[in-house]
């Protein structure tokens, strides 16, 4: 409810952590979606006119199998919650442009049927977030990167400690009192 509200924050991942996570995990997908869901894909990257055929070869996009509401709508702003998008938008396969849609929340069964390829695969890109979402997702990535350094310093500290223990010669004796 609140990233209704308010959208992306510095405590949610970016698309591009989701990317990376995702390449780090290699998920994989079944080979179809569950009942009542629809897979989605999420390019990064597409723009207008383009063939999404390079985007796929190269994997720059985010992937899921996303549960339909009850009515048989997809939630868009779900999507842009479980990946930190300020907007998400489908993808005209058919005439390589966006998709102005009535309802930017929601996608109706209709709309999901005509916009999915041949293989029911759904495809949206995020259009250019706000200059205010770029530097809060850039601030988040410096304080990402300083934790991940620091983590892995403090990694790399307790294993030389460790190896030092283990390497020298002296012998360590544990006894217990009675």
């Amino acid at each position: 409810m609140l990233y209704a509200l308010f959208g992306p924050s510095i405590f949610c991942r970016t698309p591009q952590e989701h990317l990376e996570c995702q390449w780090r995990k290699n998920i994989q997908l079944p080979r179809t979606p569950p009942e009542r869901h629809v897979r989605v894909y999420l390019f990064l990257e597409w723009k207008e006119g383009c063939d999404d055929k390079e985007l796929l070869d190269g994997l720059l996009y985010l992937k899921a199998d996303v549960p339909l509401e009850p009515t048989g709508k997809l939630s868009l702003l779900r999507i842009r919650e479980m990946w930190g998008l300020e907007n998400c938008i489908p993808i005209d396969q058919c005439r390589r442009m966006a998709f102005k849609s009535a309802d930017s929340d929601y996608l109706s069964p209709i709309a999901i049927g005509v916009l999915a390829d041949e293989n029911g695969v759904l495809k949206l890109f995020e259009p250019r977030p706000s200059d205010a979402t770029i530097a809060m997702r850039e601030k988040r990535m410096q304080y990402v990167r300083q934790y991940q350094a620091e983590t892995t310093w403090l990694y790399e500290t307790a294993n030389e400690i460790v190896d030092e223990i283990l390497s020298s010669k002296i012998t360590v004796c544990l006894s217990s009192t009675a």
